[in-house]
C-alpha cells in the first residue's frame, strides 16, 4: 500500500494538543480503556489499537472501520472510544470528509464525554471550518466553550467565522505562483542558501531502498537543493542571500502567472470531482481515486550525502555566512520522530543538529545540547546576526502541543531555551517559525483563529530581548487558505518569498509556492463610526464628515452617516487617523483613532458626540437699524426654542444612485410651496448645494441633469412645536437638521445592488427583512417617476445551473409583485432571473471560492433601462 506523503514535521505536532502531563495521562487512560475493550473484541480491534498507539494511523483506520462493522458485544461506551479514535485518525491524515462523517455520527448522538474527550467538539469544529461549513462549526465551538472553562479561544473562532471576509479582502495584493520544483511527494519548508533554495522533500531521488513512515506509509524526508533561483524566474528573492559572495539585489520582472482559481492546481469545489490523491487506503477519501505522478519541471539534487540519513531530515537554517547549518533529524534509534509521544516506545524524538561546511561537504555533525530523549526539538530559524535561534519543541514549560522557543548563541554555546509566551503560543500547535531581516516573526498555528488548518501568522519582535511585542496577525488570503499553510520565508517588507501549502490537492500533498506582493502590505480593518448629538444623545443621520491618516492631508476622504447615524468604514491597517466634523449648528470636532491594536475580523467602534453651537448675541452693537437687530433676535429665539438650533439654511448633496459618488453640474430647483417662488443653482464639484428657506413652509426639491432621471422630493416644514427631526423630512421619513439632504440620481445603464435581499435556502419567498429593503426601491421609483428598470436576481455558481435559473426567476417574480402591490405600475419594470450566468468574480465550476465570494454572487439588483422624457 502506497499512500501520499505528508509533511512529517507538520503532522507530528498535531497529535499533542494538550500539556505533556495531560497527554501522558490521556495515553494511559486510552490504553487502559482498550485493555478492557480487548476482553470483548476481536483480534482486528486489538491490532487497530496497537496501530493507533504506535502512530500507524492509515492502517488503524482500515482496522477500526472493519471492527466497527461487527463490534461483537462491545458496550456503547467502548464503541464511543473507538469512534473517537477513528475520527481523530481521519483528522490526522487530513481526510476531512471522513473525519466529518465520523465526528457527526458520534457527536449528534450526544454522548457523555469527559476530560480530554471533550476536545472532540473542538476537533469537529476545526474539521467543519476546513470543509467551509462555518455556521455549523460555530455551533460546535460554542458547545466546546460550554463544556470546559480553561480555553475560551473558541469565541475568537466564532467571531472570525461570522466575518470571513475580513481575512480575504486583501487577497488582490498578492500573486501566488506554483513552483516547478514540486513533485508528487511532499515538498515544503524552503530556506535561502547561496543563490538558491534548500527544501525538504519526500521524493525518492532514485534511492536504492524504500523507506516509509507508518503514520501514513509515506516515504521518509530528505533535504534537497535548487542551486539557482533564476531557474524559477527570479534572480534574487529580495531577502538576504545566505552564504553568497554577493548581497546585491537584482530586480527582474517575474514571469506571468495565472490567478488562483483559473489554473490546474486549484482544488475542485464540492460540486465537482473527488479530490485527487495517490494510491493508498480504500478507506481514506481520494487516496485511491487516481494514481497521479507529477515530475518536477525544474531539476534539483540531494543537498548533502553526509546530512541526509536513512530516516528523516527536516527544516533547517543556515548561519548567514553559509559556514554552519542547524537542521532537524529524528534520532538514530527507533522508527521515527514525534512531538509529544511518551518515552520508551518505538517512536523516538526529533532533535536539532549542527554541522560545519568543510572540504565541500557538511561535517562535524553534533547534537544541540538542549536536546532530550524526553521531548522533541525542530524547525530552527536564525536572526540576521546569528545571535538568536527560534525553534519548536514540546519540552516541559510550554502552553500546549508544540510551542516556539528561543535560545541565544553566546561564545559558541547555546543558552537555556526560553518560551516565547502566551501571546504567540496557545494550547494548540505553533510551529515552522521564520525570522526576517528586520526581526519580524512568522509562524504557523492551528489554534490562533484562521481560515483552515495551519495558518501563517506574523508578530513584530523586540530584537534586543528576542521576545514578541504587539499583536499576532493572520496574514489572510491568499497566503492562507482553508488547508495547511506554513514554512514561509520572505524579506523585511514582505515583497516576495516562498511558502508551503497542501492547497493544490488538499490532504497530504504539500507543495512550495512563490508569492509576490502587488498591493498594500496590510489590508483594511473595519470601524463603525457613530455620531450623536451630545445633548439629546440621538444619532445624527446623513451627516457628512472627513477623515484622514494622521498628518497626511492628501489621504483625506469624506463619508456620510446612514439614517441611523452610523457608517462602517474599512481603514488601512496599522495607522492613526483623524476625524474632522464641521457641521452647522454644532461646534467643530476633531477626534483621533488608531487601529494598530484593532482586531482583524471584529469591527472596532468609535462614538463621537457633537456639542451644540453656543449662540452669543451682542446687544451693545451700534450702527444697526432697529429692524435688523429685531430680526437677529427673532432668529436667535427660533434657534433657541426647545433647545433646537434650527437653521434657515438648507444644505444637500446629489450623488449617483449606482455608487454614491458626488455629481457636479446638477440643476437644483428649491420651490417654496407657500409662495411658489423658486430658487435655482448648479451643484459644485462635490455635488453640494445650499438655499435659504422659510422654516414654516414646505418645499419641493427638484434635481435635473442631462442623461439622468429627474428627482422630485418633498422637504417638509418645521411643525408647530419646532420639532427638529421634521425639518428635512423626505415625504414620510425624517432626517436630522444638521444632515446633508442626500438626493440620488440615476442614468441609463446604471446597475444598483439592493443590500440585504436574502432568502431562506431554496426558497423564493421574500422575508420580512428583505421587504424593508424593497421599500427603499419603492421610494426610489416614486421620487424618480420617469425611470424604467429591469430587476435582476442572481444565484451563486454552486448547484445545478438549470435549477439556479428557475429559482432566480421565481425570486424576481416575487419582487415585481411586491412593487406592484406598493403602487408601482408593471409597465415601469420587468423581472429577469439570471441564475448563475453573471457572477461578479471568477467563481465558477471547478474553481474554489470563499463563502464571501459566493455571497457576492447571490444578489438582487436593478438596472436603468430607459428614462422617459415628459
Amino acid at each position: 500500500m502506497i499512500f501520499a506523503n505528508i509533511s512529517f514535521f507538520k503532522k507530528i505536532a498535531l497529535f499533542l494538543e494538550m500539556p505533556l502531563k495531560r497527554l501522558i495521562f490521556f495515553i494511559y487512560l486510552t490504553t487502559a480503556t482498550f485493555a478492557l475493550f480487548a476482553q470483548n473484541t476481536s483480534k482486528v480491534l486489538l491490532e487497530a489499537n496497537k496501530q493507533f498507539e504506535t502512530l500507524g494511523y492509515a492502517k488503524a483506520i482500515e482496522l477500526y472501520e472493519t471492527a466497527l462493522k461487527k463490534p461483537k458485544g462491545a458496550t456503547e461506551e467502548e464503541i464511543v472510544k473507538v469512534k473517537l479514535n477513528l475520527a481523530f485518525c481521519y483528522k490526522l491524515v487530513k481526510d476531512y470528509a471522513n473525519a466529518e462523517r465520523m465526528y457527526r455520527e458520534l457527536l449528534t448522538a450526544n454522548p457523555i464525554l469527559k476530560g480530554e474527550d471533550i476536545k472532540a467538539y473542538q476537533h469537529f469544529a476545526q474539521v467543519l471550518t476546513s470543509n467551509r461549513k462555518f455556521t455549523e462549526a460555530n455551533q460546535y465551538w460554542q458547545k466546546f466553550n460550554e463544556l470546559q472553562e480553561q480555553d475560551k479561544r473558541g469565541l475568537e473562532f466564532i467571531k472570525l467565522n461570522s466575518n470571513r471576509d475580513a481575512l480575504e479582502r486583501n487577497a488582490g495584493s498578492y500573486k501566488i505562483e506554483y513552483v516547478g520544483i514540486n513533485s508528487s511527494s511532499a515538498d515544503f519548508s524552503p530556506v535561502y542558501y547561496k543563490k538558491g533554495l534548500v527544501f525538504v522533500s519526500g521524493r525518492s531521488a532514485n534511492s536504492g531502498i524504500r523507506r516509509v513512515f507508518n503514520w501514513d506509509t509515506s516515504v521518509f524526508l530528505d533535504l534537497f537543493y535548487l542551486e539557482d533561483l533564476k531557474a524559477i524566474g527570479n534572480e534574487t528573492s529580495g531577502a538576504s542571500a545566505i552564504g553568497s559572495s554577493s548581497q546585491k539585489s537584482i530586480q527582474k520582472t517575474p514571469p506571468p502567472s495565472k490567478k488562483l482559481g483559473t489554473d490546474y492546481y486549484t482544488p475542485p469545489t464540492s460540486n465537482d470531482t473527488k479530490t485527487i490523491g495517490r494510491k493508498g487506503s480504500e478507506y481514506i477519501t481520494g487516496s485511491k481515486d487516481l494514481d497521479y505522478e507529477e515530475n518536477p519541471s525544474i531539476s534539483t539534487e540531494k543537498f548533502s550525502k553526509n546530512l541526509n540519513s536513512k530516516y528523516h531530515e527536516g527544516p533547517c537554517a543556515f548561519f548567514h555566512d553559509g559556514s554552519k547549518i542547524i537542521f532537524t533529524r529524528n534520532s538514530e534509534i527507533g522508527g521515527g520522530g514525534i512531538f509529544g509521544q511518551k518515552k520508551n516506545t518505538a517512536i523516538t524524538r526529533l532533535k536539532l543538529y549542527s554541522a560545519e561546511f568543510e572540504d565541500n561537504d557538511w561535517r562535524k555533525i553534533k547534537e544541540i545540547p538542549f536536546n532530550s530523549n524526553d521531548y522533541s526539538c525542530g524547525h530552527p530559524t536564525l536572526t540576521i546576526d546569528d545571535k538568536i535561534m527560534y525553534f519548536v519543541s514540546d519540552m516541559p514549560g510550554g502552553y500546549g502541543g508544540t510551542d516556539i522557543w528561543m535560545t541565544r548563541y553566546n561564545k559558541g554555546a547555546w543558552t537555556k531555551p526560553q518560551n516565547l509566551g502566551g501571546t504567540v503560543n496557545t494550547r494548540g500547535n505553533e510551529m515552522f517559525p521564520f525570522i526576517d531581516d528586520r526581526g519580524n516573526l512568522y509562524f504557523s498555528s492551528d489554534f490562533h483563529p484562521g481560515l483552515g488548518d495551519l495558518d501563517i501568522f506574523f508578530i513584530p519582535m523586540n530584537t534586543e530581548l528576542g521576545m514578541p511585542t504587539g499583536k499576532v496577525r493572520n496574514l489572510g488570503a491568499p497566503l492562507n487558505s482553508n488547508k495547511d499553510d506554513f514554512g514561509m520565508i520572505t524579506d523585511s517588507e514582505r515583497q516576495s518569498g516562498y511558502f508551503s501549502s497542501n492547497r493544490k490537492r488538499g490532504g497530504i500533498d504539500d507543495d512550495i509556492y512563490k508569492f509576490t506582493r502587488l498591493g498594500t502590505l496590510y489590508g483594511c480593518r473595519e470601524l463603525i463610526v457613530n455620531i450623536y448629538d451630545n445633548e439629546t444623545k440621538k444619532p445624527l443621520d446623513r451627516l457628512r464628515f472627513d477623515y484622514e491618516i494622521k498628518g497626511n492631508s492628501l489621504s483625506r476622504e469624506s463619508a456620510i452617516t446612514s439614517s441611523l447615524g452610523a457608517i462602517k468604514l474599512c481603514l488601512e491597517a496599522d495607522n492613526d487617523f483623524t476625524f474632522i466634523i464641521k457641521q452647522n449648528g454644532f461646534q467643530n470636532e476633531s477626534v483621533t483613532f488608531s487601529n494598530k491594536e484593532a482586531s482583524d475580523f471584529e469591527s472596532s467602534k468609535l462614538d463621537i458626540y457633537l456639542k451644540r453651537e453656543i449662540v452669543v448675541v451682542d446687544k451693545n452693537k451700534k450702527n444697526k437699524p432697529d429692524e435688523t437687530r429685531k430680526q437677529e433676535d427673532n432668529d436667535v429665539l427660533v434657534a433657541r426654542r426647545n433647545g433646537n438650533p434650527v437653521s434657515t439654511i438648507f444644505r444637500g448633496i446629489v450623488t449617483a444612485g449606482k455608487d454614491s459618488t458626488a455629481i457636479p453640474g446638477v440643476k437644483i430647483k428649491f420651490i417654496n410651496q407657500c409662495t411658489g417662488i423658486a430658487q435655482e443653482m448648479i451643484t459644485g464639484s462635490d455635488g453640494s448645494y445650499e438655499f435659504k428657506r422659510e422654516i414654516d413652509c414646505d418645499y419641493t426639491l427638484e434635481s435635473f441633469k442631462e442623461n439622468f432621471g429627474k428627482s422630485s422630493e418633498l422637504v417638509a416644514k418645521v411643525e408647530e412645536k419646532r420639532n427638529i427631526i421634521n425639518i428635512f423630512r423626505k415625504k414620510t421619513s425624517a432626517s436630522n437638521p444638521s444632515s446633508l439632504f442626500d438626493t440620488k440620481l440615476y442614468k441609463v445603464g446604471d446597475v444598483v445592488k439592493l443590500d440585504n435581499i436574502y432568502y431562506d435556502s431554496k426558497s423564493y419567498k421574500i422575508r420580512k427583512d428583505a421587504a424593508r429593503e424593497l421599500e427603499k426601491l419603492v421610494r426610489t421609483m416614486q421620487k424618480s417617476p420617469n425611470i424604467i428598470i429591469e430587476i435582476r436576481s442572481h444565484t451563486d455558481t454552486r448547484g445545478n445551473a438549470l435549477d439556479n435559473l428557475s429559482l432566480s426567476q421565481r425570486r424576481v417574480n416575487e419582487v415585481v409583485d411586491f412593487l406592484i402591490d406598493k403602487g408601482v405600475t408593471r409597465a415601469r419594470m420587468r423581472g429577469v432571473g439570471k441564475g448563475e450566468s453573471e457572477p461578479v468574480n471568477t467563481c465558477g465550476d471547478g474553481v474554489q471560492c470563499t463563502e464571501a465570494e459566493h455571497q457576492r454572487n447571490r444578489r438582487t439588483e436593478f438596472k436603468i433601462l430607459s428614462i422617459e422624457r415628459k
